[in-house]
C-alpha cells in the first residue's frame, strides 16, 4: 500500500523520472572521467580540469539569462524559449571565438556554444515538464560524449576529449531551429523582466564561478598535478552531489506553480548527511586500491565529503527563492563563498597547506548554506 501511494504521489514520480536520468548520466560520466584519470596522469588530468573550468564559466556568461529563467518563466507559461536561445547564439559565439584567440584549442570554443544552448534545452524540458524526454535526452547526450571523446582521444589525443565532449551536446539542434522557426524572438518579453532576468544570470554566473574559482586558482599556486589530484576529488564528490541536484530539478518547478516541497526537502537534507559521512569513512579506504597515483585525493577525499550538506541545504532554499522572483540573496551567498574560498586558498599556499584547499571549499560553500538560512529564517518571522 505504501509503495503505490509512492507510485502515484505527484512528487514522488517527477523526482523519480529525472533521477533515473541524472543517476545513470552522472554514473556514465563519473565512470568515464575516473578511467581517464587513470590514462591520463595527475598533470594531464589536472589541463583538463583547467580548460573545463574555463569552459564552464565562460558557456554560463554566454547563456542569456541563465537556465534558471527559462524554467521558472516556462513552468508559468511565458513564451521566452526563442529569445533566450537567440540570444545565447550570439553571445556563445563571441565567447568561444575569444577562447580560441586566447588558447587556440577549437574543442574548447565549439564545447562553449554545445554546453551553453545544450543547458538551456535541458531546463526547457524540465519547465514543461517533459521529464521522461528530459532523462533520455540527458542519457542520451552523455553516451554520445564518451564514445566521442574516447573515439578522438585514441585517435588525435587530448584535445579529442574536448572535441567529442563538445559534438555530444548538439544534439539539440533540431529542437533548436524548431523553436526558432517557430516561435520569433519576442525582446519586449525580455524588457519587461529585464531585472529578474539580470540578477537570475548574475545568481547561475556567480554560482558557477564559485564552483571553478578554486580549480583557477589551484594551478599558478599549486601546480597542475594536484589540480589533477583535486578534481578527481571533486568528480567524486559530483556523484554525491546527484542527490540534491536532481530533486531541485523538480522543486524549482514546482515552487513555481505555488505547490508546497516541503517534505521533499527535508528528507533530501537528511539522506545527504547520510551519504556524506558514509563516505568520509568508506571512500578513503576505496580509493588507493583502485587509483594509487592520485595519493592526494586520498588525503582530500574525507573533508569535501562534508560538502554535500551545505550544498543540499544552499539547493533547497535556492529553489524557493527563484521561484518567488526574490532570488538577489542567492548570488549574494555565492559572493560569500566565493570570497572564503578565496581567502582560504590564498591562506593554504601561504602555509604550504594543500588540504587547506578542501578546507576553503567546504567552509565556502557552508557560508552561503548559513546565509541563505538566516535570510529565510527571518522571512519566515516576520510572516509570522
Amino acid at each position: 500500500m505504501f509503495g503505490d501511494g509512492l507510485k502515484n504521489n505527484k512528487a514522488f514520480s517527477g523526482i523519480l523520472t529525472i533521477g533515473t536520468g541524472n543517476v545513470i548520466g552522472g554514473i556514465i560520466t563519473s565512470v568515464f572521467w575516473l578511467f581517464l584519470a587513470g590514462i591520463l596522469g595527475t598533470e594531464n588530468y589536472g589541463q583538463l580540469s583547467y580548460f573545463l573550468a574555463i569552459m564552464g564559466i565562460t558557456s554560463v556568461a554566454a547563456s542569456f539569462g541563465g537556465p534558471f529563467t527559462m524554467q521558472v518563466y516556462v513552468s508559468k507559461g511565458l513564451k521566452i524559449e526563442s529569445s533566450l536561445y537567440f540570444i545565447s547564439i550570439i553571445t556563445s559565439l563571441a565567447g568561444a571565438i575569444i577562447l580560441f584567440f586566447m588558447f587556440d584549442d577549437i574543442g574548447l570554443s565549439l564545447l562553449v556554444i554545445a554546453t551553453s544552448i545544450m543547458n538551456l534545452y535541458l531546463v526547457e524540458l524540465l519547465g514543461k515538464k517533459l521529464f521522461s524526454k528530459h532523462s533520455k535526452i540527458y542519457i542520451l547526450q552523455k553516451l554520445l560524449f564518451v564514445s566521442l571523446s574516447l573515439t578522438l582521444f585514441f585517435t588525435i589525443g587530448f584535445e579529442g576529449i574536448l572535441i567529442g565532449f563538445a559534438l555530444s551536446n548538439f544534439i539539440f539542434m533540431k529542437h533548436l531551429v524548431k523553436i526558432l522557426k517557430q516561435e520569433k524572438p519576442n525582446f519586449k518579453i525580455i524588457k519587461q523582466k529585464k531585472k529578474i532576468i539580470f540578477s537570475n544570470y548574475m545568481s547561475n554566473l556567480v554560482s558557477t564561478t564559485r564552483n571553478h574559482i578554486d580549480e583557477l586558482l589551484t594551478v599558478p599556486l599549486f601546480g597542475l598535478s594536484l589540480l589533477g589530484n583535486y578534481f578527481l576529488a571533486l568528480q567524486i564528490i559530483g556523484l554525491m552531489y546527484i542527490l540534491p541536484s536532481l530533486v531541485v530539478k523538480y522543486t524549482l518547478s514546482e515552487d513555481s506553480r505555488g505547490n508546497s516541497t516541503l517534505k521533499v526537502k527535508g528528507i533530501t537534507i537528511l539522506l545527504s548527511v547520510i551519504v556524506s559521512l558514509a563516505g568520509a569513512f568508506i571512500l578513503p579506504q576505496l580509493l588507493p586500491i583502485f587509483l594509487p597515483k592520485f595519493t592526494e585525493t586520498v588525503l582530500l577525499i574525507p573533508i569535501l565529503c562534508f560538502a554535500l550538506i551545505p550544498r543540499a541545504i544552499t539547493l533547497m532554499l535556492m529553489s524557493s527563492f527563484l521561484a518567488q522572483e526574490k532570488n538577489f540573496h542567492v548570488p549574494i551567498g555565492h559572493i560569500i563563498s566565493i570570497f572564503i574560498m578565496v581567502i582560504g586558498i590564498l591562506i593554504s599556499f601561504h602555509f604550504s597547506s594543500e588540504i587547506g584547499i578542501a578546507y576553503s571549499y567546504v567552509i565556502g560553500i557552508s557560508g552561503s548554506a548559513v546565509y541563505l538560512s538566516i535570510i529565510s529564517w527571518r522571512k519566515k518571522i516576520l510572516r509570522n
